[in-house]
């Protein structure tokens, strides 16, 4: 009985309600993962930074695996690219939210911690916007994908491990970018390849944080229990859109979650 409150209180229909809308984000973008769940999590649900981040890794994980799936089963990753990323990003993830949870456990530096993720976030999600913006512009006369070499791509990955794994950002706002100007991965295989390498360092990083009791669990399975609705009917819209309304709606939530993340 007292489940079934849980299940069915206004603030767990809420969580599934803005679940649904995560996944229909992710699932068209790329973007809904950290961008998205961790301002959502901080403004709505009042949560500090670090838990926050941890919850929205779990959130992060359960949805893409759905949403990767799908972009896997239509043909939407370039999985060349994809593993050279891996192997740059998953030792960068694991280090850094090691070293975040260690240094977070320290009373005297949990509000330092707290405070320097908050700014992280917020300044990756304006480079991004610069980054997206420019490739939206150039859409019109975009060129056929080509690959950088392979230094690069595990370069990128390190950064975008490093980064993910101390702010939960990096699915949509840092891989996205990656794989789409950095590789020359055209716009719909960078959605695609960006979700399959956020689903494993999130999993990674929602791991390590919810070893060290830096997540909700509640939370997170109600809202990915909402996202499972989303990403299915951005499966459908994604066949009818093209590139450049993928760009301007990824634009369009960056600035939406950096308005909260301001503002709150």
């Amino acid at each position: 009985m007292d489940y079934l409150l849980i299940l069915f209180s206004v603030d767990s229909l809420m969580k599934v309600a803005l679940g649904s809308l995560i996944g229909l984000c992710l699932g068209l973008t790329g973007v809904g993962g950290g961008v998205l769940i961790i301002p959502i999590l901080q403004v709505i649900f009042g949560m500090h930074t670090i838990m926050a981040v941890g919850t929205a890794s779990i959130i992060s994980s359960i949805v893409k695996a759905n949403a990767g799936i799908s972009h896997i089963m239509v043909g939407n990753v370039d999985w060349k690219a994809l593993r050279w990323m891996l192997l740059g990003a998953l030792p960068a993830t694991f280090i850094t939210t090691e070293l975040i949870i260690h240094l977070y456990s320290i009373p005297a530096l949990s509000t330092t911690i707290n405070g320097a993720i908050e700014i992280a976030i917020i300044v990756i999600m304006l480079l991004s916007l610069v980054s997206i913006y420019n490739k939206y512009r150039q859409c019109a006369n975009q060129q056929s994908g080509r690959m950088h070499s392979n230094k690069i791509a595990v370069s990128a990955g390190a950064t975008c491990g490093t980064i993910m794994g101390s702010t939960g950002v990096g699915g949509g706002v840092m891989l996205l970018p990656a794989f789409n100007t950095l590789l020359g991965v055209g716009i719909k295989k960078s959605v695609g390849s960006s979700l399959v390498m956020a689903l494993i360092l999130s999993s990674l990083t929602a791991l390590n944080y919810s070893r060290g009791g830096q997540s909700d669990l509640t939370t997170a399975i109600l809202m990915s229990l909402g996202a499972f609705i989303g990403v299915p009917v951005s499966m459908k819209l994604m066949k009818k859109i093209k590139d450049k309304h993928v760009y301007i709606l990824t634009l369009i939530i960056i600035v939406i979650s950096l308005v909260m993340i301001l503002f709150k």
